[in-house]
């Protein structure tokens, strides 16, 4: 069975949105510290521009831009996506706490590792109950 190529969070959010409002979503979540300047944000697509060339303002779009359907979709999806990173990042803390003694830190790692087992055989079972429905099943190619 073929693998499913896993999609960056640009294109999760291209998926659902145009391309210039998940760039916009990406740099507006983004740290202002070390983000992208809004003028060079703009220089990458020419509908952060007015008819007459100049740039959009910040305050425009945050104002028409992040109440669109679309992009509240996208600001779901950039949430999903963060608190996946954020446990990750929660995750090395604590193993980093553990390695060193700290018996609170190898707690939550060994429930954490322990929902993730369980989360890895939920889903193995899933695809041997598909595997046992798709047995003795034959598509034709159209040969």
């Amino acid at each position: 069975m073929a693998k499913m190529k896993d999609k960056t969070l640009l294109q999760k959010l291209q998926d659902v949105m145009k391309p210039y409002l998940a760039s916009y979503l990406c740099w507006y979540y983004s740290d202002p510290d070390t983000r992208i300047s809004w003028d060079d944000l703009c220089k990458q697509d020419m509908n952060f521009r007015t008819t007459s060339g100049e740039n959009k303002t910040e305050d425009f779009c945050e104002q028409n831009w992040l109440i669109r359907e679309d992009v509240q979709k996208g600001m779901i999806i950039y949430m999903q996506h963060m608190k996946t990173y954020n446990q990750m990042k929660v995750y090395q803390s604590m193993l980093a706490k553990a390695l060193i003694g700290d018996v609170n830190s190898a707690k939550y790692l060994d429930d954490f590792n322990s929902r993730l087992d369980k989360m890895a055989m939920d889903n193995k079972q899933e695809q041997s109950e598909i595997d046992e429905l798709l047995k003795g099943v034959q598509i034709n190619s159209g040969d």
